[in-house]
């Protein structure tokens, strides 16, 4: 019997526990239930909307009409245009004085824009076309004050345009909006450039495009504005434009110091301009704009250096300036550039992205101001090809691939630039430094090929790792330091023939010839010993470029030994690349050996 009462209460507690747990279930599956009904779908709700709608076309157009607010936002913009033309009307007819009637436009508009204000912050439907308007309003009663009656002076004119921006911007900020800075940005941009249109107050004009650009960059932490911040890039660059035209006209009569202040401190305009684009490049690639980086700030810093670079040249062929104290200006602001992009490569493996836009614009600034500051141009093309394979570096260090393309091109650049000044040797004769450093510039190409041969890139499925395959761009640095050897030998030759008393054109033109063609010749004999596909392509590049110097050239152009030597050269040249091709060939087709 106890063994009996002692199974029995295990059962007891058997089915207790069972019942517990089915409760629990049945309260949860209620508890969904309830969940659903209150909360229904975004199908459920847009079905209910579409079956409260009428089925006639008409009746669904009125519809949306109402529900967009139009009708009302139409009614409140013709009371508000209304009452400014009623303003303009009394003003025109003198019942209001001229000062005091722009005054009033001017507290009207402000007004317009104060209440859209608090219309935003009261939700109301009517605040976007009180900020719209009274931005209109405001730009135009102050650009029609100022240039038609003169009741308005220019600082004031250009402070009501400041103003205008940064309350938009600040309403923006405030409510989380995007059209009042939209607007804003734009008001403040065309009604400035209207004030004294086309001769406008250059430097508070500078300052009005300058913050214009600050607020648009604030825009797109609102909504994405990419195409806000292109219109004022190059609403600016044009302003640039027009200032330089009004220079060359104002130089072509007085002398710099003695030009009106409108159109004064354009190198000072173009400096701070140049900070602002900077900062804006540096907040965007930082993250600080918006969480996605724009290719706008990707492409901003080399855009930057590009523009005020080729203003400056402007301004100093103008005679504001000597390229000297541009140049070593232009080379700090192109360390801090440098400086930036090392401090962005080392925040994160593989660099920040901004690393290479800021590298590649620091680089181009050096390269553009060194032949300025130093004096000399071939020495800065050496300093260029250095700096070429310090980002090289940089880039096997941090694993970016864009630092090694950028160098790349930057040494590539550095090459021409030599091959340019060297082109016109029979003229020139130039100095043991400008020889050296042309030689070294030569040597560092090179071995930034071999370098970049030795250290080849971690592959990798970006587009630009398929654009660089099998790193492709070191090809161009062979190219190019082969071109600049031969234009570096090239003054070499030009000097001996001088130095022997020697240097006619039959003689040089020979020379070049010769210089040619061994070069072919070595890269022949290297490719076989390395079986180097590479320089076999390259060799036969260069024994083409030697048969039309030979054939083309020299045998039109020349005569005598010089001719005969030129000629019998290549042909050596011919009969080796047919037995290096001929080797090459047998090479691939011999069987491989089974092991």
């Amino acid at each position: 019997m106890e063994e009996k009462s002692v199974d029995l209460e295990q059962r007891i507690a058997d089915l207790e526990e069972q019942v517990a747990s089915l409760v629990v279930t049945v309260s949860e599956l209620q508890a969904g239930i309830a969940g659903s009904v209150i909360t229904p779908s975004v199908e459920m709700k847009r079905a209910a909307r579409k079956a409260a709608v009428p089925g006639e076309a008409s009746e669904e157009i009125l519809s949306w009409v109402d529900k967009s607010y139009i009708l009302s936002r139409i009614a409140t913009t013709s009371f508000i245009v209304a009452v400014a033309l009623a303003l303009r009307t009394a003003a025109d007819s003198g019942t209001i004085d001229l000062q005091i009637g722009s005054f009033i436009g001017m507290l009207y508009a402000f007004g317009l824009i104060i209440y859209g204000w608090f219309a935003y912050k009261e939700k109301s439907i009517q605040a976007p076309v009180f900020i719209l308007w009274g931005t209109i309003v405001m730009c135009g009663v102050v650009v029609e004050a100022h240039r038609v009656f003169d009741t308005v002076p220019t600082e004031l004119a250009y402070v009501a345009m400041a103003v205008t921006g940064l309350v938009a911007t600040i309403i923006s900020r405030v409510h989380h909006v995007a059209l009042p800075v939209f607007v804003g940005t734009l008001g403040m941009s065309f009604g400035s450039f209207a004030l004294d249109y086309p001769s406008p107050v250059f430097p508070y004009l500078v300052i009005i495009m300058g913050l214009a650009n600050v607020f648009a960059t604030y825009a797109t932490r609102l909504l994405r504005a990419s195409w806000l911040r292109w219109l004022l890039l190059v609403l600016t660059l044009f302003m640039i434009q027009i200032w330089d035209l009004k220079l060359s006209i104002y130089l072509s009569r007085l002398s710099p110091e003695n030009l009106e202040f409108s159109v004064q401190g354009l190198l000072p305009s173009i400096g701070f301009l140049g900070v602002v684009f900077a900062g804006i490049a540096l907040l965007g690639v930082l993250g600080k704009v918006q969480e996605k980086i724009s290719k706008f700030d990707v492409v901003l810093p080399v855009l930057n250096v590009c523009w005020v670079y080729l203003a400056a040249h402007y301004a100093i062929g103008q005679g504001l300036t000597t390229s000297t104290t541009f140049g070593w200006a232009a080379m700090i602001a192109a360390f801090a550039h440098l400086a930036v992009a090392w401090w962005l490569a080392h925040r994160t493996e593989g660099g920040a992205l901004g690393t290479t836009s800021f590298a590649m614009a620091g680089s181009f600034l050096m390269a553009f101001a060194a032949p300025m500051a130093i004096g000399h141009a071939v020495i800065a093309g050496a300093l260029v090809a250095l700096l070429a394979v310090g980002l090289a570096w940089v880039s096997v260090r941090r694993g970016n691939l864009g630092l090694r393309l950028g160098s790349y091109l930057l040494q590539f650049y550095a090459c021409s630039v030599l091959v340019f000044l060297l082109w016109p040797t029979d003229g020139t004769k130039p100095s043991l430094v400008g020889a050296l450093s042309s030689g070294l510039l030569a040597i560092i190409a090179f071995c930034h090929y071999f370098w970049a041969r030795r250290h080849p890139p971690v592959a990798g499925t970006t587009a630009m790792d398929k654009l660089n395959k099998n790193d492709r761009g070191a090809s161009v640095l062979l190219i190019a330091a082969l071109f600049s050897g031969f234009f570096t030998m090239r003054v070499g030759l030009y000097q001996t023939l001088d130095f022997m008393h020697s240097a006619t054109h039959n003689a040089f033109g020979g020379s070049q010839s010769v210089l040619i063609n061994v070069t072919a010749a070595v890269l022949l004999c290297l490719s076989l010993t390395r079986r180097n596909k590479e320089l076999r392509n390259v060799a036969i590049v260069i024994t083409v470029i030697g048969a039309g110097k030979v054939f083309l050239m020299d045998m039109v152009q020349l005569k005598g030994m010089s001719l005969m030597i030129s000629v019998f050269t290549f042909g050596l040249l011919a009969a080796l690349a047919s037995y290096v091709l001929g080797r090459w060939n047998k090479k691939t087709e011999d069987p491989v050996p089974a092991d």
